[in-house]
């Protein structure tokens, strides 16, 4: 099993971390986020640490954040784009417009596959993680019902888009945003049609009612805008045992790629603390099988003050896991 790490906080975060060191401790891969607002004006810096993170040994997979808000975990990020085009932002069932660029919007959707483009052209990385990708969904209202949305309902149902979140507006909002991913997918293997196009649906309680949740992965492991798929385990959040939760999601995701043929990766909140239990963690993900491990994130585990003392355990585990796997493999 290999480990990766997640790198938050934009460009301030990349400034900081020293790839040679990541690659000192055993990481594998690192998963940079790179937000809308700061591309605009630092993604020389984003690529030359990417180039950093390569030359490490390290692979390299943008996880874009903020752009237009369609794939944005974290509400709190902005967005210039939704600021500025408030017409091409969803419609919610209440008739009001909400901070979130519609994936239908044929404008919307010609502006983020350029950006994409740009990006991977920049950065040549290894490949793309499209994180939570969704519609607005929030105390009942949903969206969008907006004109290029009640269009295309139309034309796949024969019927007007219901004020209801109905099996059948579910059903469409899924596969809105499955053609959304597959013209994302698209926008980056223009540039190289190496670029792996992953996905990470939502996994909290309303992760299906936003279009994409973790509830339905045999589904997105079929569509053929996922290469691979990537799940996060909120064991301590839900106040779940942490073995149970890792090997539980882990098997269901291994159902479901394995069927399709597509690849995977499980994510793990981590820090040095002992609630975190984070070496235990690694030890079960590696016992079930999970081929790529990934740390969330940066600034909870090597940015922590506590760090320099949990690192040589850290990287321990992880070149005695990597052993293990080389050992398997040879025989």
């Amino acid at each position: 099993m290999r480990v990766g790490l997640s790198i938050g906080g934009g460009i301030s975060a990349m400034e900081q971390v020293d790839p040679r060191d990541l690659a000192a401790d055993g990481f594998a891969a690192v998963f940079i986020a790179c937000y809308e607002d700061e591309m605009r004006w630092h993604a020389e810096t984003a690529a030359h640490f990417s180039r950093e993170c390569q030359s490490a040994g390290l692979e390299v997979f943008a996880v874009p954040l903020g752009y237009g808000k369609v794939m944005a975990p974290d509400p709190s990020t902005e967005s210039l784009y939704v600021s500025e085009h408030p017409q091409n932002c969803q419609l919610d069932s209440r008739g009001r417009r909400v901070p979130r660029a519609c994936p239908n919007n044929p404008a919307f959707l010609e502006w983020f596959s350029s950006n994409m483009r740009t990006l991977a052209w920049l950065l040549e990385c290894r490949g793309f993680l499209w994180d939570e990708p969704g519609f607005h969904f929030s105390r009942g209202a949903w969206a969008c019902r907006c004109r290029w949305c009640q269009r295309l309902f139309f034309a796949r149902f024969e019927r007007q888009l219901p004020l209801e979140l109905t099996p059948e507006v579910e059903r469409f909002r899924r596969e809105s945003l499955l053609m959304f991913l597959l013209a994302a997918a698209a926008a980056v293997k223009a540039v190289d049609r190496r670029l792996v196009s992953a996905v990470m649906p939502g996994s909290s309680a309303t992760s299906r009612e936003a279009g994409l949740g973790s509830d339905a992965l045999e589904g997105l492991a079929d569509a053929s805008a996922v290469e691979a798929l990537s799940v996060y385990v909120p064991w301590q959040s839900e106040g779940r045992d942490m073995e149970i939760a890792l090997q539980n999601t882990w098997k269901q995701l291994a159902d479901a790629v394995d069927a399709a043929g597509k690849g995977s990766m499980l994510w793990i909140g981590g820090s040095p603390h002992p609630r975190d239990r984070l070496l235990e963690a690694i030890e079960v993900a590696a016992a079930a099988g999970v081929p790529l491990l990934v740390i969330a994130g940066h600034q909870t585990l090597t940015a922590s003050v506590a760090y320099e003392r949990f690192r040589p355990r850290l990287s321990q585990t992880i070149r005695r896991i990597e052993g293990r796997s080389t050992r398997s493999a040879s025989h």
